[in-house]
This record gives structure tokens, sequence and C-alpha cells, in this order.
């Protein structure tokens, strides 16, 4: 008997092994070419493809077209179903992949027919860029087809991968606009704060400037070019002293600086360590595997570029060639509106214009749904000035209009880059360049730098774009375009700029209101004043600096608030932890965690009253105002006592009271880190493949959870899922000195060796080179016959 249940277990096991190793096999099969060859049509001529250790490819094309069909078959190889992935999001059409948990996103994203508006594009664009796209296309299917199996993602789901269209690459091109340009995502609130409070209580919250503003070519007399404090409103204005502390079930104040991010800066010759001029650059995104670039190098008669590519468009997006070194970070000039729509009372079919009463013009669509045999019906309406997809407070809708959604808002002039002559050159590139609008920073080989932003951006008639108006009697309105700035060859031979505010404040009115925390920026302006000349070592420790300069008035209240002979032992511990602080957002630094948690309940607890308001008149209410840090800053200035509500005698104790809640939070859950816990216990990296979170292969299928050093308010830029996603120092003269990191690694395929191999160098701030190595493995791109 023992014997027979002995067999019967080794047979059972046997099956099991057997099992695991056919399916190793069959997800093995889909890993990406390394070796001999493969056809792809179209191609005029052989392409050789060498991979380095990490899977950087050397693309050497006969010419520029087959280059991007070469970059098509591997941007497919390692990376397909993360492009489908993102041409179905913008598309709405998810769901026909991921199921029903998808169908909101569909719902929402429908609307903007980005499909429709793709294909139209295509119509309108240079026979050369649409060949672009095709020559694209045409790499990725024969990329995808070259695969032994389809890649992993599709086994999971039980579905096919579907061809790539050139319709798809302008598609991805959409979902960077939506990701990218996004100031709108600011307006609802503000008009529920406009109308529910006193003006001098609105324009108190909603500052435009900083004191840590850094514009570029600011005068040494103002550095900030143009900070104006904002007036404390007064008490005939506001008088909270009688007033109880508001209590709402969610926070009123959403942390600062929680939208796209990045950091740049580039020193001309005449601040060069060896003659070059040098681009620095970390786009700061959401982290995930694999990340959002691909690097690539490409070789053509007469071209080359090598940087950073987006798997979906062809061409190097941020990187350089033998002449230019280009990088960018998210400018949040104003590319979008909401238009509240007037409905006409006497037929809810229709709308008010300036024309008079016009219908809603009504789109019905079909979203299929994987594993049901219906689709999903769909209705979605739109106005003259863009689709209808919100509803303000007062339930009335709101249609975007914005820049992306013109006739021709979205081109891929930008390709122009890898061609550009000199900084001049590309100055030009970059202002024809619609899309999302941008800094862009160059670096010529000639030593010049330059500075230059994108668009377009419009010009508004009758209104600043803070806030939703109709627009239904023509006073409010877009008119034009708004002339692009650019800077060529300063005086100082520095350009920076971190998502800050880059011109005068006089002039920066006119692109918007919505700038982020110049803190990073002040920061780098500090470091690149306190030394005359830099070289790519000296700028890569700048992105990776931890100071946290933004914590030093929050340290200096806690060592006012907690005297030395405090009893209170949270306190006590607080103080001493926040005394020893070294001003970095170290991990070895438990008073920085403290300072952390106390700005983001200070935040919540000195504005909440002043919002409580528009809380009550809009249960969706969130104040995301950018420089809400500066409305802080301004009443920890002057400490006025009536803006304290009466639970509390005076500031010092309100500032207390704050402090010991907020550990008294953190202490009670033993969810959350000790108190004496460093910010590296707080700060882990948590990231992770879409699939991350399934049984057995999940764990496979995430980065370490290494401590992170960094901060919201650094240089490097670190939360455990949002950060640099690559870091690139290079100059156009020098590229062998250069220096590229990269989170996660070059493949999404989870059994590939480069699924995450380039993500130690990039959580340790190794300077990886930014060429390739040397070459590991090679194929041949063949045309087919």
């Amino acid at each position: 008997m023992a014997t027979a249940r002995r067999k019967a277990l080794l047979g059972a096991a046997a099956v099991l092994v057997a099992a695991a190793l056919g399916t190793y096999a069959l997800l093995a099969a889909s890993l990406p070419r390394d070796g001999g060859s493969a056809t792809v049509p179209g191609l005029s001529a052989d392409v050789d493809v060498e991979l380095d250790g990490r899977a950087v490819p050397r693309i050497r094309a006969a010419s520029l077209d087959d280059a991007f069909r070469a970059l098509g078959f591997v941007h497919a190889q390692e990376r397909f179903f993360q492009m489908d992935l993102t041409r179905r999001m913008a598309a709405g059409e998810l769901a026909a992949l991921m199921g029903r948990r998808a169908l909101p996103l569909d719902r929402r994203q429908r609307a903007f027919e980005f499909r429709r508006r793709a294909a139209e594009l295509l119509r309108r664009w240079p026979a050369e860029h649409v060949r672009w796209l095709e020559a694209y296309a045409q790499g990725v299917n024969a990329g995808l087809e070259d695969l032994g199996a389809r890649p992993p993602e599709y086994w999971l789901l039980g579905a096919e991968p579907e061809p790539w269209v050139p319709e798809d690459s302008v598609l991805v091109l959409f979902a960077f606009c939506t990701m990218l340009s996004d100031t709108h995502g600011f307006e609802r609130a503000q008009a529920v704060m406009q109308e529910t409070l006193p003006p001098a209580v609105y324009a108190f919250l909603t500052p435009s400037t900083s004191r840590f503003d850094r514009p570029l070519n600011a005068p040494d007399d103002d550095l900030t070019g143009g900070y104006v404090p904002v007036p404390v409103p007064p008490p005939q204005v506001i008088d909270l002293r009688q007033r109880p502390a508001p209590r709402f079930e969610r926070r009123l104040v959403a942390p600062p600086e929680t939208g796209a991010a990045s950091n740049q800066w580039a020193v001309a010759v005449e601040r060069s360590a060896h003659g070059g001029a040098i681009v620095a650059n970390d786009p700061h995104l959401p982290l995930r595997l694999p990340g959002p670039f691909y690097r690539a190098e490409l070789y053509w008669p007469g071209g080359v570029a090598r940087g950073v590519t987006v798997p979906g468009l062809p061409g190097v997006v941020i990187g350089a060639t033998d002449r230019l070194a280009w990088g960018a970070t998210v400018t949040y000039a104003d590319q979008g509106d909401w238009v509240i729509v007037e409905r006409d009372p006497r037929d809810p079919t229709r709308y008010r214009t300036p024309e008079g009463s016009e219908p809603f013009a009504v789109v019905k669509h079909a979203i299929e749904i994987a594993g049901e045999d219906e689709p999903e019906l769909v209705e979605t309406r739109a106005t003259r000035w863009g689709p209808v997809l919100e509803e303000d407070h007062r339930g009335r809708p709101l249609a975007l209009r914005a820049t992306w959604l013109d006739p021709d808002g979205a081109s891929i002039d930008l390709i122009g880059l890898m061609t550009a002559a000199d900084v001049h050159a590309a100055v030009d590139v970059v202002r024809e360049w619609r899309g999302p609008s941008l800094n862009w920073v160059l670096a010529d080989s000639d030593g010049r730098v330059a500075w230059a932003v994108n668009g377009p951006v419009p010009r508004r008639v009758g209104f600043d774009g803070s806030q939703p108006v109709s627009w239904a009697d023509g006073a409010a309105a877009w008119q034009g375009t708004l002339e692009l700035p650019a800077r060529v060859a300063p005086e100082d031979g520095v350009v920076l700029t971190a998502n800050n505010r880059t011109l005068p404040a006089d002039e920066a009115a006119a692109f918007g209101r919505f700038w982020m925390r110049p803190l990073r920026a002040k920061r780098a302006d500090d470091l690149l004043r306190a030394e005359r000349r830099f070289d790519e070592q000296a700028l890569l420790a700048m992105q990776l600096d931890t100071r946290a300069e933004g914590y030093d008035v929050l340290r200096d209240v806690v060592l006012e608030v907690v005297p030395l002979d405090e009893r209170d032992r949270l306190l006590v511990r607080a103080r001493r932890h926040v005394a020893e602080w070294n001003g970095r957002a170290d991990v070895d630094q438990p008073g920085f965690r403290i300072l952390q948690l106390y700005y983001s309940a200070l935040l919540e607890r000195a504005l909440g009253p002043l919002l409580a308001p528009a809380a009550e008149a809009d249960e969706r209410f969130v104040y995301r105002w950018p420089l809400a840090d500066e409305a802080l800053r301004r009443l920890l200035d002057e400490r006025p006592a009536h803006l304290l509500t009466r639970e509390h005698a005076s500031w010092p104790a309100f500032l207390r009271s704050v402090l010991r809640d907020a550990l008294a939070e953190v202490a009670s859950d033993p969810r959350r880190p000790d108190l004496d816990a460093p910010w590296g216990d707080v700060n882990r990296l948590d990231v992770g493949h879409a699939f991350a979170d399934l049984p057995v292969i999940g764990r496979f299928l995430r980065l370490p959870a290494v401590a992170l050093p960094g901060s919201s308010v650094s240089l490097r830029r670190a939360t455990p899922t949002y950060g640099a996603v690559f870091r690139m120092v290079v100059a156009p003269a020098r590229p062998a000195d250069g220096i590229l990191q990269m989170a996660g690694g070059q493949s999404g395929h989870f059994l590939s060796p480069h699924f995450m191999d380039q993500q130690a160098d990039w959580a340790a701030g190794a300077p990886a080179p930014f060429l390739a190595g040397e070459t590991a493995a090679r194929f041949r791109l063949r045309p087919a016959r």
C-alpha cells in the first residue's frame, strides 16, 4: 500500500514538474531575439542590432526610416504589452483586454474620441511624418510576429495581441498629453473657493509667487523675479476665534506637488570643467515595471541619436546626438480650461453659444468587454468647445477645451531634434512642436546652452483660466496662441527649470497661475551659484542631493514649542530627533520623518478652517493649490491670532498641539513604524508590474523594497511609488563621459535577465554610462523578399 502511495505521489510530482517546465518553456518562448536574423517589411537594406550586457541596442541602419523600423522591432520584442496598454488606455479600449474592471476608465476616455482624432491628424500631417509612423508600425508588427510565443501577459489574460497601426502611435502621444498637460484639474476646486470664500481669503489661498522662486534670468537684486507676499486676511474679513475647528471625514488639503515633475539644468562651455556644454535631466513620474522609457542608440548615414525612447513612438525623446543634447520638464503652462455648459432651458438636448442655441454632439460607443458576448453601449456628449466630462459643484456640465483636442493640436515635429545642428535650430524645432507644454533645456557641441518652451498655449480673453467659466455669451474665449518664450546663450552660462515659474511674475501670468513649489529650483540655483565649473559627476551629485530646506522652518518651530525641559515623552523624543536632523532627507534621519508628518498635519490644521465653507458647499472639494506651502508660511510668518479657532489660546499652543496629535496618531497605529524609525523605514520603494499582485508569481514582479533617500522637497525626488524614472547627464561633444541611470531595466518580460538589471545603479546613484557598453549579442534585420 505504501509503495503504491509513493508511486502515486511521485507520479503527481512528475506531472507538476512537467507542467511547470512546460509553462516555463511556453513563457520563455516569448523572450526577445538575441541572435540570428529576422525579416522586416519595408526595409531598404539590412539593419544590424547590437545589444550590450543590459540589452541596450545599437541600431545601425541605412536610413532614418529603417532605424525607426528597427526601433519598432525591438520595442515590440521587449515592451509590446506596455505599448498595448498605453494605446488602449488612451482610446478607451482597455476593457476588451482587462475585463469589466477597466470600464470606468474606458467610459471616460471614449468621450475624447482619440482614435478618431488620431486618424484625422494623420490625414493632416506631412507625408514624411506619416511615413515615419508607418515604418515604425512595420517594425513593431515584425517584432511581435518574430516572437516564439505571445508575451506572457496575454497568456494570463487569455487574449491575443492585435497588430500595431500608425494611429496607435498618435494614441500614445495623446496619452502623454493627458498626463502632462492637466492644469485644468486644479480649476474645479477654485470655483468652489471663489464662490464660498471672501475675496481676501481666496487670494490668500491661491498665491502665484513664492519666496523660493527662481525664474530664469532674474535680476540679482530680486532672484525671485517678482515675489510679493500675499496679505493675510484681516479680522474684518474673517475671524475664527469664536468658531470651533471644523470636522470632516476627509482631508481638505492635498499635499502640494503631486503631479508630474522633473529637474533639468545645463551649463555652457564657460561653466564646464572640460570645455563642453552639459545637460542634466531627471524626469519624475510614477515608478512602475517596466518603466515609461526604453534606452536605444540609432545610427544612420550622417546621424546618430542616443538616449531614451518611448515604447509606441519612433525617435529618441530625450538624449543627445554628436551636436546636441536635450532634456525636458513639465512647464505647467495652462493648455486647457473647463467650460461651464449652459443648457438651453427649453430643450435639454441643446446648449447656449454666442451665436445661439445648438445641439450637443452625441456619439454612441460600443465598448467590448473581455469574456462577455455583448458590448456595453455608452453615449457621450460634446460641445463646440470639447467633450463633456464632468459636472461642477452646482451640477452644471463641464466641457474640456484643450489645445491638444484641436484639429492640429498634436504633432511629432520633435523628431527634428535628432537632426538639429545647434541650439538655434533646436529652439526652432521645439517651438514648432505641438504637444504637452514642456521646458526644453539644450546644449550644443559648440558650447552654447538654451531654454525653450513648446505649445501651443492659448491666449485667453475675458478670464484667467484659474476656474471654470461659461463661454455662452462670448465674453470668455481663446483668441489665438501666445508667443512661446526662449533664451539662447544666457550671460551666466546656465539654464535650469524644475516645474517652477520660469518667467517674471508679470510675464508668467499670461501662461497660467499654477506653478509647482520652487524648492527644487532654488536648491539647484544655489548649487550652481556656489561653484564656477562643473563636470558630469558634479551635475549627477546635484541630481542626488537630498537637502530639504523647505523643512528648516518646521525644525525651528519644533525647537521653539517643545522646550528643553519638556516632560511629555512623545514630544521629548520628537525634539531630540529634530534637533539632531542634518537638514537632509537621508535614510538614517528620524528627524526628517517627524518633520514630514508635522508638515502634512500643519497644512490640514492651519488651512482647513479657512476652507470649511468650500468643503460644506461641495462634498468632493479638496484644496490642491500647488503653492499652498506659501500660504502656510505666511501664517507662520505673522501668526495672526484671529485665524486660530477657539480651541487654541495662542500660536505656540496651536503649533504644539498639532505636533502632539500627529505624533500620537503614529504612536497608536501598530501598522506604522515607530517614531524613532528613520526616514528610510518609511520611504521604501513599492513598485511592481501591473500583475505584481498575483499569487505565487507576483513576488517576482516587484522591485526590491530598498530605503530611498530623498523626498518631495529635495532635488532627489523620491517617494515609494514616484521619482526620477531616469537620470541623464551628457555633453554632446563628450558622450563617453555621459551618465544614464534608469529605474528597472530594458525588458518588460519578467523572465528576462534585463527585467530590472539597471535598478541597482539607479537606487545607489551609481554613474552608469550614457553609451551602450560592449556588444554582448547581435542580430540582423533583413528586408522581406
